[in-house]
């Protein structure tokens, strides 16, 4: 028969196999009456002609079979009649579905949840062009590795650059949105030429900044993001090519960007930037300032090593070439833009990703130890069918399919549960994931869900397919099941042991991420947050800044106001610079630097921070005086560590003569105050110096201490800077007590995740115990009643429950920590105050474990206590 007419009756058994089904039957059945009709006609009875027919024609059923087997499809009627066999079985019983389902979704649900995360942020490309083709390319100069550059290096950089093809910069700042109306201070970025083309293939409307946009006579042009277009000129589509108000003149829109365009960039970068301008990139002041971010697009065929090989060159050319000892010692670091983005919450989430595997599997050990119970009740069903003529391969394939059917029930609930648990995490994501708003699942999180689900099915379906695989049909028959369940004892306990060392590394990691957040919480930082109001204004002249100082003071329930150029622990924009004392040789003029604030007088006593020698600023600490500077303790014991530094002289970077316009200075320090942490709470990054405003005029915050709470504060201060000036903004208007709690979001953010992993591991540890202990009690109700008639008190029976259930959580404890021993150590970088070896830490836990595996236990004991020896006897 051809190849092809073969396929044409397969494809018709296939999709009319009702009929095929019926036109076999009706086949065999004609055959059969044939051979009956022979047997009658040679003098038999109807029955015994039945009968010696069936003899002599053999099994029906099998004969059927076999036929189907050669449509090429008796698999697929298999698998149909077992995927039917399994929901029937299922809806039989519906506790056992209900908890091995909800067990399954709370496994698999929080590895989608994490996964999900672990996707958008670690895995799924940025979303530019050329994603994997973008580095971002930090400055080193002195102490410092993560420094932003100059224009300068950067022209140094495109000059002598083979590795890439294209390198830009950007400066984030405060400005006043453009156009007519209110105000409304908004974040500007001032960039290179090509610098948004290298992240965005082309605007929604108009063009980017070209070559001619940097000419001396240019006009000034903007480019305005989707938002700023959208609330400021009502989406005007004739937009580009007009002139529109912008600062103290105008400015000429020449495009907007697309609507979902966002900024992924690391070091506190916004993700929304509302104006960009692009400033002109040439080497005319070597040592200049440095103030750009480098982002850099690799040619094809380069890659980062090569990058940062090439980088290692260019520097050393740099500084050989110029002979500027400002920029002696200059480094330069290459790193994948993706990788450094997200470089702080990596280690966090790859662990959290670990965990919830940890999860995943003691779910499956609960589900295992289900099925092993449920197994056992269905043992004379097994045997029966194996009576029968069913092959073990045969009886394997059917609890492979029900395996599979709970698997992608699980999977299916999961999703409900991921999506719950996703919902959970964004509300408590730390400002370190803020920018990643594309946190939804996609196919490859509904992919990674099911895959999931089928190794899950493998992992828990293995116990009862060995046990099948052992099945002895002679000794099944004879015993009514008791040897199965005996043989089958032993993984339960192991299944139990295995759940508890799982839970029990959760519990110790938690305890771990636990204790560090309470010592962060625990951590001096400084300052006083509490009743602290902030907003941030634009760069004010001198006197307008002081009047609103006064105003601000007046108000009701304040007690005092003051400006810091940057408030502790916001890491935007922030600024440092070298420093040195009178008589450092060249080298340590270049080795070491402080963060720099412009401040008023009273800023110290009004964020609660600790002047510990000296004075405060005074209102005459101007250019026209003699320069002066406030330090850190840190930095006084750097400098002068036996001396006294109050009077000493210290050269800074400030700008007298205008806000940016930065020059080396020498200043007297009069006050010395105790280190604010200013970065993170947990490391002192550098060292402080504190100018008067009128020595460094900035944008700057206003910090205002209150009483306590003063109703419409906020409100009121707006009210007071629009006096001054209607065209100011006002911005960021926040509590002291946000920016502290920014500082502790990711230690609070990977504390909760991890407390729920674990608390969802001990629930499971503790379900497996009481589950295997109930089985346990119910396999032994006949011995209990033999011990308890024979003189065995029911305190006995109660020892020996619990013993049993305590002593597969010793074993488990005991791999435990033995494990945990192990991948503890992994934490340190996650660490503060404790250590991964802490000894406490180890006792809690195993006295909590202990502890709840005994409660787990104490309901099945107290139910063997309760079995009446007669009743166990008759069962027996």
């Amino acid at each position: 028969m051809p190849w092809t007419q073969r396929l044409w009756l397969r494809l018709q058994t296939l999709f009319r196999h009702g009929r095929a089904a019926q036109q076999l039957h009706e086949e065999v059945q004609f055959h059969l009456d044939q051979q009956i009709a022979e047997n009658m006609a040679a003098g038999m009875t109807p029955e015994k002609a039945r009968h010696a027919a069936l003899r002599t024609f053999g099994n029906v059923p099998l004969i059927q079979e076999d036929a189907r087997r050669t449509w090429g499809w008796i698999w697929l009627e298999q698998f149909s009649q077992d995927l039917r066999f399994g929901v029937r079985s299922l809806r039989k019983s519906p506790g056992f579905a209900a908890v091995a389902i909800l067990t399954l979704a709370l496994g698999i649900g929080a590895n989608t949840a994490i996964f999900s995360v672990v996707n958008a942020v670690l895995l799924r490309p940025l979303p530019y062009p050329d994603a994997n083709r973008l580095a971002i390319i930090w400055s080193g100069l002195g102490s410092v590795n993560r420094a932003v550059a100059s224009t300068y290096e950067l022209f140094e950089i495109r000059e002598r650059t083979k590795e890439f093809d294209q390198i830009g910069g950007i400066w984030v700042t405060n400005g006043t949105l453009p156009g007519e109306g209110d105000s409304e201070q908004i974040k500007v970025g001032v960039v290179t030429s090509n610098f948004l083309p290298i992240l965005c293939p082309r605007p929604a409307l108009g063009r980017f900044f070209q070559a001619q946009d940097e000419a001396p006579n240019a006009p000034w042009a903007l480019v305005l993001s989707h938002g700023a277009w959208a609330r400021r000129f009502g989406s005007d589509p004739s937009i580009v090519g007009k002139s529109v108000r912008y600062g103290d003149g105008s400015a000429v829109v020449i495009g907007v960007l697309p609507e979902d365009f966002r900024f992924y960039l690391p070091g506190g970068f916004p993700s929304n930037i509302d104006v960009f301008y692009s400033v002109p990139v040439d080497g005319s002041q070597p040592g200049g300032p440095g103030w750009l971010h480098l982002i850099g697009h690799l040619r094809p065929g380069s890659n980062i090593t090569r990058a940062q090989a090439e980088a290692d060159t260019i520097a050393t050319q740099i500084h050989n070439w110029d002979g500027n000892q400002n920029i002696n010692g200059l480094r330069l670091f290459v790193y994948s833009l993706q990788a450094d983005d997200v470089r702080e919450i990596r280690g966090t989430l790859l662990l959290l990703f670990g965990g919830v595997g940890f999860v995943l599997l003691i779910a499956c050990a609960n589900v295992a130890n289900l099925l092993l119970a449920r197994s056992t009740r269905r043992l004379r069903e097994t045997t029966m069918r194996a009576a029968l003529g069913a092959s073990r391969g045969r009886l394997i394939r059917q609890l492979l399919t029900e395996n599979l059917l709970l698997a992608g029930m699980g999977a299916v609930a999961a999703l409900g549960v991921g999506w719950l648990a996703l919902r959970a995490i964004l509300a408590a994501r730390p400002p370190s994931l803020l920018n990643f708003n594309r946190l939804t699942p996609d196919f490859t999180v509904l992919g990674f869900t099911f895959l999931v689900g089928l190794l899950a099915s493998a992992v828990f379906g293995l116990a009862p397919l060995f046990a099948v695989g052992r099945l002895n049909l002679i000794q099944s028959l004879k015993e009514g099941g008791r040897s199965m369940a005996t043989a089958r004892s032993r993984w339960p306990a192991f299944l139990v042991s295995a759940e508890v060392a799982l839970g029990f590394v959760l519990l110790a990691g938690t305890g771990l991420l636990m204790r560090t957040f309470i010592n962060i919480l625990r951590v001096d930082p400084g300052f006083r947050a509490e009743n602290v109001l902030s907003f941030q204004i634009s760069t004010p002249k001198y006197e307008m800044l002081h009047e609103l100082q006064q105003r601000i003071a007046a108000l009701p329930g304040v007690q005092s106001v003051s400006a810091v150029s940057q408030l502790p622990l916001v890491e935007a924009a922030n600024w440092y610079a070298n420093y040195w004392k009178e008589g450092a040789s060249e080298e340590e003029q270049h080795t070491v630097m402080a963060d720099h604030r412009s401040i008023l007088p009273g800023y110290f006593n009004t964020i609660g921070a600790i002047l510990l020698r000296g004075r405060d600023f005074t209102e005459t600490d101007d250019a026209a005086h003699q320069h002066v500077a406030i330090i850190d303790d840190a930095l006084a014991r750097e400098l002068w560590p036996n001396e006294d530094a109050i009077g000493e002289k210290l050269n800074v970077s400030d700008s007298p003569k205008g806000a940016y316009q930065f020059e080396r200075d020498w200043a007297v320090v009069v006050g010395i105050v105790k280190h604010i942490q200013c970065h993170s709470l947990t490391v002192m990054v550098r060292p402080q110096i504190y100018l008067p405003y009128q020595l460094a005029p900035r944008p700057v915050s206003i910090v205002i201490r209150t009483a306590g709470a003063v109703p419409d504060l906020a409100a009121s201060a707006r009210a007071q800077v629009a006096l001054l000036n209607k065209e100011m903004a006002v911005s960021q208007v926040a509590p002291l007590t946000d920016y502290l709690a920014r500082a502790r979001s990711q230690s609070r953010f990977a504390s909760l995740l991890a407390a729920s992993l674990a608390g969802i591991a001990l629930l499971l540890a503790c379900i497996g115990i009481y589950g295997v202990l109930s089985y346990s009690v119910a396999q032994r109700t006949g011995e209990i009643g033999v011990r308890m008639a024979l003189g065995a008190e029911r305190s006995d029976v109660l020892r020996m429950v619990i013993s049993q259930g305590l002593t597969s959580a010793a074993l488990g404890l005991a791999a435990g920590l033995l494990l945990s021993l192990v991948l503890m150590p992994l934490l340190a970088g996650l660490l503060f105050g404790v250590t991964a070896a802490d000894p406490v830490n180890y006792i809690l836990i195993c006295a909590l474990v202990l502890t709840v595996s005994a409660l787990a236990a104490f309901l099945p004991a107290r139910h063997a206590m309760g079995i009446d020896p007669i009743v166990a006897l008759r069962h027996e």
